[in-house]
């Protein structure tokens, strides 16, 4: 496939994401479409989009506690898109947003090759309670592909305060998502392959196999503990995570 086809579903999907409008998804043109190729059209719609005044703030992996398991994905986390919990976000932005309860681990130094949970463990790295807001900007998709070439799906990252790994232990808290106050769903970190910080393990892997690295004070959604949950695109909303002794996040939606 040329690089020229890659660069207009590329500039097809950012248009997508700036004017909150849902496209038909790049496979539905493009049947033969690899999981590599759906990443070279992700890293050129990120690419545009750190040209433009943003600034990598991290990354979303994605089906890291799904059943059966499966490969993980990836996308990127720009500067505008990690929001403190509390934040107010415009549904207007959005196409259909959903959200999920997550643990956040903030990285607290370069990781350029393939890392271990142990390492991690005893690296100066941090975790925080957060909600991933993810947008499907694509209809007819076929799945995976589809995904990672619109940034694996993700809109925001909300992250609450964070705490050094050596005080906690990821894969034993608990998560529960409520949505104006009615309990939606709960999980625990091991939901994350066995622990959330052995997700990141395996995005050192991955980042370093695409020329790309883990850099101090990038932040990582490492995986949902409650499966996603949708948000009303008709009227406001709050939605609590609330991890219990180790803190909560909230994100309200406005009209």
């Amino acid at each position: 496939m040329s690089e020229a086809r890659l660069r207009e579903l590329a500039r097809s999907l950012a248009a997508a994401w700036d004017g909150a409008r849902a496209i038909p998804a790049p496979s539905t043109s493009l049947p033969s479409l690899t999981i590599d190729q759906a990443y070279e059209i992700q890293d050129l719609l990120i690419g545009a989009r750190i040209e433009s005044d943003r600034d990598r703030a991290g990354w979303k992996m994605g089906l890291t506690s799904a059943e059966p398991p499966a490969t993980p994905i990836v996308g990127s986390l720009l500067s505008d898109m990690v929001v403190a919990s509390g934040s107010s976000l415009d549904l207007g932005s959005m196409v259909a947003p959903m959200v999920e309860a997550e643990l956040v681990v903030r990285i607290g130094e370069v990781i350029d090759r393939p890392t271990t949970l142990a390492k991690l463990e005893a690296g100066p790295h941090e975790v925080g309670p957060g909600i991933e807001v993810i947008d499907y900007r694509t209809t007819g998709s076929s799945g995976v592909i589809d995904w990672i070439a619109d940034n694996s799906t993700v809109a925001y990252a909300v992250v609450g305060d964070f705490v050094p790994v050596a005080d906690t232990s990821p894969g034993e808290i608990t998560a529960a998502l409520y949505g104006e106050g009615k309990h939606l769903a709960s999980g625990e970190g091991r939901l994350v392959m066995g622990n959330p910080l052995e997700a990141v393990a395996w995005l050192s892997g991955h980042l370093m196999g695409r020329g790309l690295r883990l850099e101090p004070g990038h932040v990582v959604l490492t995986g949902s503990l409650t499966g996603h949950h949708e948000v009303p695109g008709d009227s406001a909303s709050m939605f609590t995570a609330d991890f219990g002794t180790f803190g909560s996040v909230s994100v309200h939606f406005r009209v």
